[in-house]
């Protein structure tokens, strides 16, 4: 993380937790059976990373005319779709590249999902989805919307303590660390996803 931090030409916020899924999809990659590690997976790698991500986010914050460009877990594919090209895989591997690259961004996302936000009860949003309510992410889904869109919890303290954890203040960073947490929940299969490429919806 001390390294993208240092090397990477960021022209968006990038929080830490998504640098920090960058950086364990880095690892993952070099401990993957499914990769030609000859070849090898550079630091470079989750520089790019992480400079990828955060152009993405600086385009919605432009095309949505957003006040500050802060990256969310929406950006993340980004990366597997431009640096995938880069990545060496077995000979045996051939055609299932993508669904290593997915597989492997998701085990990054659900082990810093689960170091960070271990402990807090996400019952009071898991049942309001349950309920019906859906909430829609995406490329072109601006931070405040996607909060917007989110359920009334009543007294519930549930999204002031996700921000708290991943140290997210700004409208930006809280919609980042919240869909963070969504993220989290569809891939410890508590709540469903359903995706198009440009438009996400929880539920």
């Amino acid at each position: 993380m001390a390294v993208i931090r240092q090397e990477a030409h960021l022209v968006a916020t990038v929080p830490d937790s998504i640098v920090e899924i960058m950086a364990r999809f880095t690892r993952a990659l070099r401990e993957s059976n499914a990769v030609d590690q000859r070849s090898g997976v550079s630091a470079r790698f989750s520089i790019a990373g992480a400079e990828t991500i955060a152009a993405a986010a600086l385009h919605r914050a432009t095309s949505q005319r957003e006040d500050s460009a802060v990256a969310r877990v929406v950006d993340l594919h980004t990366a597997v779709d431009v640096l995938g090209g880069k990545i060496e895989f077995e000979a045996g591997e051939e055609g299932r590249e993508r669904e290593i690259l997915t597989h492997l961004l998701r085990t990054a996302t659900a082990d810093s999902v689960r170091e960070h936000l271990r402990g807090i009860d996400f019952a009071p949003l898991v049942e309001a989805m349950a309920q019906g309510v859906l909430v829609t992410t995406g490329e072109q889904v601006p931070a405040q919307d996607f909060l917007d869109g989110l359920p009334d919890l009543g007294d519930s303290p549930l999204y002031d303590e996700v921000a708290q954890r991943l140290g997210a203040s700004s409208v930006g960073e809280r919609a980042s660390a919240l869909e963070l947490s969504l993220e989290g929940l569809y891939l410890a299969r508590r709540i469903g996803k359903e995706s198009d490429g440009s438009e996400t919806v929880y539920g």
